[in-house]
């Protein structure tokens, strides 16, 4: 496998559906008797927003995001976002079970969840951490430092 330092870019897509068949299965049910009984009980219109208001919270789990990442930006494009940041537009980086958050704060703030960029792993866990070491938050520091 290449180390991010001999490659231009790194892509990958994730779908946080895949491999969630239980989670996406009830979401799917839930949703149906949300719609259901927003058309029954709220007429038409109560029904259509219900659509659109699940589908704009729960759209992100169920389609596919695909990232790219390169020495100079994160972009990160699916059906709800399309992102492109420099690498040093980010202050922080969050590590978690799932992805890793790149934040624009130095610390916790209120904002956080809004104007930090996720980068799911799905299948590359090492790959986008060995990125986020070479050329995120800490080595933007060190570089604009000397």
């Amino acid at each position: 496998m290449e180390r991010a330092d001999q490659k231009a870019e790194f892509t990958w897509t994730v779908r946080p559906v895949d491999g969630q068949t239980v989670k996406g299965f009830s979401a799917l049910l839930v949703m149906m008797a949300v719609v259901y009984g927003a058309f029954s009980l709220g007429g038409v219109i109560m029904g259509f927003l219900s659509i659109l208001i699940l589908a704009g919270g729960t759209g992100p789990f169920f389609v596919k995001t695909r990232y790219r990442l390169t020495p100079t930006e994160v972009a990160v494009t699916s059906p709800f976002q399309k992102t492109r940041r420099p690498w040093g537009s980010f202050r922080q980086a969050y590590i978690g079970v799932s992805g890793v958050s790149l934040s624009p704060f130095r610390g916790r703030h209120l904002l956080e969840a809004y104007r930090s960029v996720m980068l799911r792993y799905g299948d590359h866990r090492d790959e986008v951490l060995d990125w986020v070491k070479r050329f995120g938050p800490e080595q933007q520091e060190k570089e604009r430092g000397s």
